[in-house]
């Protein structure tokens, strides 16, 4: 937390201003929510230590005040999930690596050097593993400089989660660019390295699944964004406009959301239902199916902090209404939210440029 020196250097000008944007960034959640009342007090308190830091905030800029009768845009075109998957045919097709990857982890015969051997064939996955193995996301004292010695630290299973993961995030940025991916990206990672704290620090198995969930929690988005900008433009300042959240401004204008996008993709490609239920619920996880499977939960409450620090995409500012069910599911306990989010711009920018910017 914020420190009296660190506070007193800030001038009262620039906490106005910080003031401000929290109250535009927490518009439209339950302020009563004891969990959204600590993501305020961090949200202020990072933001004046960046502030002091002279490190860009990104506020976001002054929204026109919603009004409820605004009505959904129309096109001349009408929308379907097909006709979106349709207009994006070349990602719906997986990379051979991560079907490999897929392959492997579903063998009841798969070891740990098979796995190496598959990421091993890849020499800039291979780098950029390790790199991302050395990053504070795990925090090792000593270097690891093989993949064979990644996988006996971390384990086969969540060292081919996050190859897969850096594997889809190339193929898209290899097909897709500007400056809304790029921010799209920086949400995902955001939420991936929430999502993993939250779930180590609540006891959760293979916490780089929820590493994975956070990744692809968005993915929809990218379909539409890729395949009909304009129209996904359109649709950002309608929600802004009508201050709705963006997957509930989609749902108006098409029909469907990208949250439907992104669990049908997901089903094409095989991927665990444990992702497949963090991406179709992760905004309204109070719907999901009762079962073991509580991903959602998670990637729900990783979404909202990411938001509450700062980590948007474009038209979607905003910090959501936060699931008492998810909350409770967690049990979490204010210290460990300070847990969590305790050198986490570090953590975030750093595995941001490892995944963002290598060579893959």
């Amino acid at each position: 937390m914020i420190t009296k020196e660190i506070l007193e250097s800030i001038s009262p000008e620039a906490r106005e201003k910080a003031k401000t944007s929290l109250k535009l960034r927490f518009r439209y959640t339950n302020h009563d929510h004891p969990f959204v009342a600590q993501l305020i007090r961090f949200a202020y308190s990072e933001l004046l230590e960046r502030l002091a830091q002279g490190i860009d905030t990104g506020e976001i800029p002054e929204p026109p005040t919603p009004s409820e009768n605004l009505m959904p845009p129309s096109f001349s075109r009408k929308f379907t999930m097909d006709s979106i998957l349709q207009q994006r045919i070349n990602l719906v097709a997986l990379p051979q690596l991560v079907v490999q990857l897929q392959e492997a982890i579903n063998s009841p015969k798969v070891s740990a050097s098979d796995i190496a051997k598959i990421i091993s064939n890849d020499v800039k996955l291979t780098a950029s593993l390790l790199r991302l193995v050395n990053s504070p996301l795990y925090g090792l004292v000593s270097k690891v400089e093989t993949v064979s010695r990644a996988v006996a630290i971390i384990g086969f299973r969540p060292l081919a989660s996050l190859a897969m993961g850096a594997t889809l995030i190339s193929g898209f940025n290899k097909q897709l660019h500007g400056t809304s991916l790029e921010e799209f990206w920086l949400h995902s990672i955001a939420c991936a390295s929430i999502a993993k704290r939250l779930a180590e620090q609540t006891g959760r198995t293979e916490p780089e699944r929820y590493f994975v969930d956070g990744l692809l929690h968005d993915i929809g988005r990218l379909f539409i964004l890729g395949g009909f900008p304009d129209e996904a433009e359109t649709v950002y300042n309608y929600a802004i406009g009508r201050g709705l959240s963006l997957h509930l401004a989609e749902d108006a204008v098409f029909g469907f959301s990208h949250v439907e996008i992104g669990s049908n993709i997901l089903d094409k490609w095989n991927l665990s239902p444990a992702t497949t239920h963090a991406v179709r619920f992760h905004h309204t996880p109070d719907e999901a199916p009762e079962d073991d499977i509580d991903d959602h939960h998670i990637i729900h409450l990783a979404d909202a902090m990411a938001k509450a620090l700062g980590y948007y995409a474009r038209g979607d500012y905003y910090v959501p209404t936060v699931s008492q069910l998810s909350w409770e599911k967690l049990g979490l306990t204010p210290q460990q939210l300070e847990e969590t989010i305790a050198n986490l711009h570090l953590e975030i920018e750093t595995v941001s440029q490892i995944m963002l910017h290598s060579s893959l």
